[in-house]
């Protein structure tokens, strides 16, 4: 489901716009947790001046457009997910179509002990024939890694969720993410 029709299928239960109160109703979460999320520029909004004071003015659409990449992050797949495939392959443009664990190290930013554990628990899955991982003929280079096994891996629940991340890390997400709020606002300019 695009954010179009998850918008259309609930838009009409909502007013245009919400106060932080019902905004922690609708989402389900506490002020605070609402706090955090306003302050990060997660979700905007405005103050306004009324009878019982001054109170928070946040528009359903925004709230609607943050529930739904929420939500889009928990699946594996949907329109998140498929323009963040689009977004890794650009940038392993110039990567072979074979990585090493330097390539991989390299383009994440994690260290080859990382790089190693994530093979070893078998979340990044390593070129193998017969159960057998296949090693890169020079010596100390380690697995072989697919490009497209590689993209599985980025797009996937586990690296996306790691907590700690590294800079490079941080520093994609950032972008996608500025790339998708773009995206998504000018659809929900178009249609909400």
């Amino acid at each position: 489901m695009n954010f179009d029709e998850y918008c259309s299928s609930v838009i009409d239960r909502y007013p245009e716009y919400v106060t932080q109160k019902e905004m922690c109703t609708i989402l389900n979460i506490c002020i605070s947790t609402a706090y955090s999320i306003q302050k990060k520029d997660m979700i905007p909004f405005e103050y306004i001046n009324t009878s019982e004071g001054r109170r928070q003015r946040i528009k359903i659409t925004d709230i609607l457009r943050y529930q739904y990449e929420k939500m889009c992050f928990a699946e594996s797949e949907n329109e998140f997910i498929e323009g963040l495939r689009r977004y890794y392959q650009k940038q392993l443009r110039k990567f072979p179509k074979l990585l090493l664990v330097s390539d991989v190290m390299r383009f994440t930013g994690y260290s080859k002990t990382a790089v190693n554990n994530w093979i070893l628990r078998n979340e990044l899955k390593p070129l193998s024939f017969k159960n057998k991982r296949i090693q890169s003929f020079r010596r100390g280079n380690g697995s072989i890694i697919t490009k497209d096994t590689f993209l599985d891996f980025l797009t996937g629940p586990y690296y996306r969720n790691i907590t700690r991340k590294s800079d490079v890390h941080k520093e994609q997400a950032r972008q996608y993410e500025q790339l998708f709020d773009t995206f998504m606002s000018k659809r929900g300019a178009v249609s909400v």
